[in-house]
């Protein structure tokens, strides 16, 4: 909201978005995907280290077998998955933070135009 003076009147603006919900779902998703591929440290690099794990966690529980210790095995390897897969995330939050900081951004210039905009008049 932003509260506007003219002629002596107070009028509020709501700074709502104009887009619907499922375009800024598809134009936000579509601009951080192409800023994940760009970025080969985040996209590729993960990629290919989550190819590589797979593959040697594949291999050492391929035939575990079916007694009372391979169900210790299976609950290991879980854990140890679960802990890689959140082990990995963490190197996700610099690219949400600098997304945070485009928006912050883009709301400023907006809020600015519509100022500027309304002195005009």
């Amino acid at each position: 909201m932003i509260n506007v003076l003219q002629e002596g009147l107070e009028t509020e603006i709501n700074l709502g978005s104009q887009a619907s919900w499922w375009k800024q779902l598809k134009t936000l998703t579509r601009r951080s995907f192409v800023n994940m591929c760009r970025d080969v440290g985040y996209y590729w690099l993960r990629i290919i280290i989550y190819i590589i794990v797979s593959i040697c966690v594949g291999t050492i529980y391929f035939d575990v077998g079916y007694g009372y210790t391979s169900i210790l095995a299976r609950g290991a390897c879980g854990a140890f998955i679960s802990g890689f897969m959140t082990f990995m995330s963490i190197g996700g939050f610099p690219s949400f933070i600098e997304e945070m900081k485009v928006k912050k951004k883009l709301i400023q210039e907006m809020k600015l135009i519509i100022e500027v905009s309304n002195m005009s008049l």
